[in-house]
């Protein structure tokens, strides 16, 4: 089979870190998009996860899937505990600030 010649365009840091860690493998550049190639062939895909981000959960919705998730691990929320993740979700506070105030609750004598 012929071989022909592909043109990538990238960073060239990308490219050189990418060699290095590749001479590290025993491999380079070349073979690594080689076997990208044999690889979408092969499952007529891509080979790896290719996704957008999920959409963001509104408030109520990210607030019901913690309370959820805890509530299968028998760790239930006051309503304080909700309007603490409320404060950290709209950033209104600081996640270190909560986490004191949280430590100093369980804390208290």
């Amino acid at each position: 089979m012929s071989k022909t010649y592909i043109q990538v365009r990238a960073e060239e840091s990308d490219k050189e870190l990418a060699s290095e860690i590749l001479e590290k493998l025993g491999t380079n550049l070349s073979t690594v998009v080689n076997m990208l190639l044999k690889q979408i062939i092969m499952t007529k895909s891509i080979p790896f996860e290719v996704k957008l981000n999920e959409t963001s959960y509104a408030e109520d919705e990210a607030v019901s899937e913690i309370v959820a998730t805890l509530a299968m691990e028998n760790m239930n929320l006051t309503k304080e505990d909700i309007l603490l993740l409320k404060e950290y979700r709209n950033d209104k506070s600081s996640a270190d600030k909560i986490r004191k105030k949280i430590i100093s609750e369980y804390t208290k004598e």
